[in-house]
């Protein structure tokens, strides 16, 4: 559930962690990266600029009503066998509203300052380009986008997601993924390296405790181990996300919920990023000093959504513990120290939760490779 909260940006620690969220959407300049081929400075500077941005907005408006109308009926599809969750008639409805929000966006996109005409000769290496490009291809502030943005997510949790089942929250961020993936289809590959970031970001805003970390690392000295242990840790949140799906799907290679194969790529971004918003509740619990986050908002709604789409509570599970393995590797015995009360009451929480699960949960259907051979849980 997305949750306002005031962030203090004048404190040491607050200030740390706010860069390091915005560093998660820095452009990925090196997709455009092709051996033997110089980097295409010329291209992404024109993309980049004030008319490339227009063209850009333009060509997304044309298609934007019907990708937000598109994903939200294969939404309603995946999510129509549960009762009272949202009707048909609020599809399009929701639809329009996460429109409003990627309308917002766009606005915001086209008003980015542009990248000088001189950038486009520097076509020798990614690396050297994004150091003098970067600031022209980034996000702008952290703070400027939640406050442009929040608005409208919070009216469309408010005004939409009425029932009180935390699946309804899975609603509307499987919403905003198939939307996004919608939108992506369309762009060449400079402008989704330009858009995705923003795409990206509205995506986790809806599901991931960034901000609410960021409040919260205000209560620390700055010199505080448990700030310390959270900075070393959030650049690493999507490298330990992927170690762990990889982990997961080699294991369970034939594992599928209701979307289908748990090895399809589009499957794997959004596990990827339920592994990133596990660990976002984990720190944010670590930086409050306790499991409320954990206990009240991550469990529920994992009890309610997994499930109900169909991937059994025994692979989220051993998934959470090869996600906290993965963690606890990369850390020392005092950072470790440090975290493990919370890993382990997590891990507890989620034990405990197995017979509410049984009550809940579609037939599971995942297989697991052991040594030489299939065997099929049923």
């Amino acid at each position: 559930m997305l949750k306002t909260v005031a962030v203090a940006p004048n404190t040491i620690a607050t200030n740390r962690l706010m860069k390091l969220w915005t560093v998660r959407y820095l452009p990925d300049l090196s997709i455009l990266t092709q051996p033997g081929k110089r980097f295409p400075s010329a291209d992404l500077v024109a993309t980049a600029s004030p008319q490339g941005r227009l063209k850009t907005i333009e060509k997304v408006s044309r298609f934007l009503q019907i990708s937000c109308e598109m994903a939200g009926l294969e939404t309603n599809s995946l999510y129509a066998y549960i009762p009272n969750i949202v009707h048909l008639s609020e599809t399009r409805r929701i639809a329009c509203s996460v429109k409003q929000v990627y309308d917002r966006t766009l606005e915001i996109y086209a008003q980015q300052e542009s990248p000088g005409h001189f950038l486009k000769f520097i076509d020798s290496s990614p690396d050297l380009f994004g150091k003098i490009a970067m600031p022209f291809l980034m996000l702008p502030a952290i703070p400027c986008l939640v406050a442009e943005l929040e608005p409208l997510l919070l009216r469309l949790q408010a005004e939409h997601l009425t029932v009180q089942d935390s699946r309804a929250i899975g609603f509307l961020t499987t919403q905003f993924h198939f939307s996004t993936r919608e939108l992506l289809k369309q762009l060449t590959p400079y402008e989704q390296v330009l858009l995705s970031p923003y795409l990206r970001f509205i995506e986790e805003q809806v599901c991931i405790p960034w901000q609410r970390m960021c409040a919260a690392a205000s209560s620390h000295f700055s010199s505080s181990p448990i700030v310390a242990l959270v900075e070393y840790l959030v650049p690493r949140c999507h490298e330990i996300a992927h170690a762990t799906y990889q982990q997961s799907v080699s294991h369970y290679a034939k594992a599928h919920s209701r979307r289908g194969e748990f090895s399809r790529s589009d499957i794997a971004a959004s596990t990827i990023r339920d592994l990133t918003m596990i660990q976002g509740y984990l720190l944010l619990s670590l930086l409050e000093q306790n499991i409320a986050a954990i206990e009240q908002e991550l469990l529920p709604l994992c009890v309610m959504v997994f499930p109900s789409v169909g991937v059994a509570w025994g692979l989220v599970e051993q998934t959470l513990h090869w996600l906290i393995e993965e963690i606890l590797r990369r850390l020392d015995q005092n950072q470790q120290a440090l975290i493990l009360p919370y890993t382990q009451s997590m891990q507890s929480l989620f034990a405990d939760a197995c017979t509410l699960v049984s009550s809940l949960e579609q037939p599971p259907s995942f297989e697991r490779l052991e040594a030489g051979s299939t065997t099929e849980t049923r």
